[in-house]
C-alpha cells in the first residue's frame, strides 16, 4: 500500500527518490516525502497529495546528498496531513514505515508518560522514538539497536531508517511488509517493489520475513536473520527488463491497460497451448501439473477482484472438470478456523501483487496444514510467488492502474485453461458440445475477438454521459456472468463513486428489485448458454417493468431474442458460452473507465484506495 523507496551509494539521491516515488503511484497513496543527508545534516520535505506537488515544494531547494529515503502515504493512522507523512523522525533518525504496528497506542501512552512528545499521529512515529531511547543509552549500534525494540512492535510491518551520520549504515526491517533490495555499480537501492528502481539496477534480492538489513554508501550489504540470529546468504536475482513505465499516447494507464488485453491473452496462450502431433494440448508447468493431479477439491481464496475470478473459477472448474470448488474471500478464510484436508485438499490463491496479506496469511495457514498451494499471481519474486508449492504468473507485464483490469482477464482465462486441462474428453463435449481440440482451437482465437471488442468503446462513450449522473447502477448475470457482475459493479463504483450492485438475475425479487424506478440503469450479462439466456431475458423484463433503462451485453447471435426488452444493445463477437465472460469483461471495463472520465474523476488514483493492500 505504501510505497517506500531508499538510496545510498555515490550519486545524488533526489532524482532517484523522486523517480522511484512516482513510479510507486499507482499503489495508492494520499502525501509523500522524502529526507536527503547533506553536508549540514538531513533535510526533510513532505506535502500532502501527488507527487508532482511534493516535486513543486521541493522547487530549486539544495537537497544534496547521496543517501535519503522516500515515502508515498497511504493513511491508517492519522488523517492524511503534512504532519502525518513520512519520513518521521527522533533525535538523530529518519524513519519510513510500511503496515500497521498495532499496539501503537499503548506504547505511545508509554512514550509520552516518560516525556516523548509526539509530533504526528502516526503509528510510524512510535517506532523511530523507541529505538532513539535505545541509541540513546549508549553501547548499542543503530542495527542493535532496532532489534532491541521489534520484540515490542505487534503487527506487520516494515521500515528503513537512517542515522543523520553518515558513519551509520542504513537499516531495514522485513516483519510483513515486503521489501527489496536492488543492486548496482554506483551504490544500493531498498523499496517496497522492484517498479521503483531505475534501468541501472541489474540484479534484485528479496528481503524475507524476519530479515534485517543493514548497507552502507559502497553497496555492501549484511542481511540478519532476526529468529536465528545468522547472516543470511543472499539470493541474487537478475533483472529483466520491463515494459515502459509512460502511458505512451494513452490518457490514462487504466484505458492502456484495458486496450493491452488482446496482447496479453495472445503471449498468455501462446506459453500455455502446444500444438504436436496429437494436436493441440495444454502445458502447465511440471509443479502445477503435480499439485492439480492430487487435488480432490480445490479452495481458492482471494480478495476483491481475484474473489471474483475465483468464483467464475469455480463455475468453469467443477462444471467442465467435475471438481468441487470452494471460493472465499480470503481476509475471512483465515479467521473462520477453517477444515483443511492434506489428502484432497488444493488451495488456490489469486493475487495480482503477490503480497497481498490475507490472501498470504491463507497460504501460510494452508502449508501448515500440510495442504499444498497454487498461486496465480503477476508479478516474479513476489512473497506468495516464493512461498506457494507451485505458481502460475498471469504475465500480463506491469500494471498501474489501481482498478485491475488485464490482471482480471489473465486471471480467469488461466482458471478457464485449467478447467479444460482438468476435464475428461467425454464430460467436456456433454457440458460444451465441443471438443477438447475445438475449445483450445477457439480459445486462440480469442485475442482477435477481445479486439473487436474494443471497438465498443466509441458506443460506449455514448452511454457514460447518461450513467454519469444516475445514483445507482445494477449489474446482473447468471451462471458463470454472476462474477461478471460482480466484477463490472466493483470496477464501476470503485472510480467512479456512483453506487453499483452486481447480482444473480433469479435474485432480484429477493430484494434488489425494490432499488428499480424509472431510469435505473440496469447494466445485464447474457450469456449465449441456451439454458440461461430465456431466463436472464425473463429478469430484464422485470426491471423494463418498473421503468428501468436496459444496457444488454451479449453476442451478436442472441440479441435477437432480446431486442423487446433493450434499450442499448453492446453486440460482442459470436463464441462458446465458456468463453464469453472473458469478451464480456471488456465494456465493463470501458463503461466504468468512460463513466468516470465523464465525471471528471481520477481513474487511475481512485481515493481511498491502494493497488497492493499489504495491511489487515
Amino acid at each position: 500500500m505504501c510505497g517506500i523507496v531508499g538510496y545510498t551509494g555515490n550519486k545524488p539521491a533526489l532524482p532517484f527518490l523522486l523517480d522511484g516515488l512516482e513510479k510507486l503511484e499507482y499503489r495508492g497513496y494520499d502525501s509523500a516525502g522524502v529526507a536527503v543527508l547533506g553536508a549540514t545534516g538531513p533535510a526533510v520535505v513532505r506535502s500532502v497529495g501527488a507527487t508532482k506537488e511534493l516535486r513543486e515544494r521541493i522547487g530549486h531547494r539544495p537537497l544534496k546528498g547521496t543517501t535519503g529515503l522516500g515515502h508515498t502515504r497511504w493513511a491508517t493512522h492519522g488523517i492524511p496531513s503534512e504532519r502525518n507523512a513520512h519520513p518521521h523522525s527522533a533525535g538523530p533518525l529518519l524513519i519510513v514505515h510500511n503496515g500497521i504496528v498495532e499496539n501503537s497506542r499503548i506504547l505511545k501512552e508509554e512514550l509520552e508518560a516518560q516525556g516523548e512528545t509526539f509530533s504526528s499521529d502516526t503509528d510510524t512515529e512510535t517506532i523511530v522514538r523507541l529505538v532513539n531511547r535505545a541509541l540513546e543509552t549508549g553501547g548499542l549500534s543503530l542495527s542493535d539497536a532496532v532489534r532491541s525494540v521489534l520484540h515490542r512492535l505487534e503487527g506487520s510491518y516494515s521500515f528503513l531508517i537512517l542515522h543523520s551520520d553518515p558513519a551509520h549504515p542504513l537499516v531495514a526491517v522485513h516483519r510483513g511488509a515486503p521489501l527489496v533490495i536492488g543492486l548496482c555499480d554506483h551504490g544500493l537501492f531498498v523499496a517496497s517493489d522492484v517498479t521503483a528502481f531505475p534501468a541501472e539496477v541489474v540484479s534484485t534480492v528479496f528481503l524475507e520475513p524476519d530479515d534485517l538489513l543493514t548497507a552502507d554508501s559502497s553497496g555492501t550489504y549484511e542481511i540478519l536473520c532476526l529468529s536465528s540470529g545468522r547472516k543470511r546468504e543472499a539470493c541474487r536475482i537478475g533483472r529483466s527488463r520491463t515494459e515502459e513505465h509512460g502511458k505512451g499516447d494513452y490518457p490514462h494507464y487504466m484505458v492502456k491497460e484495458i486496450c493491452e488485453q488482446p496482447r496479453v491473452l495472445a503471449e498468455l496462450l501462446a506459453g500455455k497451448i502446444a500444438s504436436g502431433p496429437g494436436g493441440l494440448s495444454v502445458h502447465l508447468p511440471p509443479k502445477v501439473t503435480k499439485v492439480l493431479s492430487g487435488a480432490r477439491r480445490l479452495r481458492i481464496v482471494g480478495c476483491g477482484t481475484s474473489y471474483h475470478a475465483g468464483l467464475l473459477g469455480k463455475y468453469r472448474i467443477e462444471g467442465l472438470a467435475g471438481l468441487p470448488v470452494e471460493v472465499e474471500i480470503a481476509s475471512e478464510f483465515r479467521y473462520r478456523d477453517p477444515l483443511m484436508d492434506p489428502e484432497s485438499d488444493l488451495l488456490v490463491a489469486l493475487t495480482q501483487s503477490g503480497e497481498t496479506a490475507d490472501t498470504l496469511a491463507a497460504v501460510r495457514m494452508a502449508r501448515e496444514a500440510g495442504v499444498p498451494t497454487l498461486a496465480l499471481v503477476n508479478v516474479p519474486g513476489s512473497t506468495i510467488a516464493r512461498e506457494a508449492d507451485a505458481v502460475l504468473f498471469l504475465e500480463a507485464g506491469p500494471e498501474f492502474g489501481v482498478a485491475a483490469t488485464k490482471t482480471f482477464l489473465s486471471q480467469i482465462a488461466l482458471l478457464t485453461l485449467m478447467a479444460i486441462h482438468l476435464a475428461p474428453e467425454e464430460r467436456l463435449r456433454e457440458k460444451t458440445g465441443h471438443s477438447y481440440q475445438d475449445l483450445l482451437s477457439e480459445f486462440l482465437g480469442l485475442p482477435s475477438l477481445l479486439d473487436k471488442s474494443l471497438s465498443l468503446a466509441s458506443s460506449i462513450m455514448g452511454m457514460a454521459g447518461e450513467l454519469a449522473s444516475a445514483p445507482i447502477v445494477l449489474f446482473l448475470g447468471r451462471g458463470a456472468d454472476f462474477p461478471l457482475a460482480l466484477e463490472g459493479a466493483l470496477k464501476f463504483k470503485e472510480i467512479t463513486y456512483i453506487h453499483a450492485e452486481g447480482y444473480p438475475g433469479g435474485e432480484l425479487k429477493h430484494g434488489p428489485l425494490a432499488l428499480v424506478e424509472k431510469g435505473t440503469p440496469v447494466i445485464s450479462l447474457i450469456s449465449p448458454d441456451p439454458r440461461l439466456l430465456p431466463k436472464m431475458v425473463s429478469n430484464m423484463q422485470e426491471t423494463l417493468a418498473r421503468g428501468a433503462r436496459l444496457t444488454g451485453i451479449s453476442s451478436e447471435s442472441a440479441f435477437s431474442e432480446m431486442a423487446p426488452v433493450v434499450s442499448t444493445e453492446l453486440s460482442l463477437p459470436d463464441c462458446s458460452a465458456v468463453f464469453f465472460p472473458i469478451l464480456s469483461s471488456v465494456p465493463l471495463q470501458l463503461l466504468a473507465y468512460h463513466t468516470a472520465c465523464a465525471r471528471g474523476q481520477n481513474v487511475d488514483r481512485p481515493r481511498n484506495l491502494a493497488k497492493s493492500v499489504t495491511v489487515e
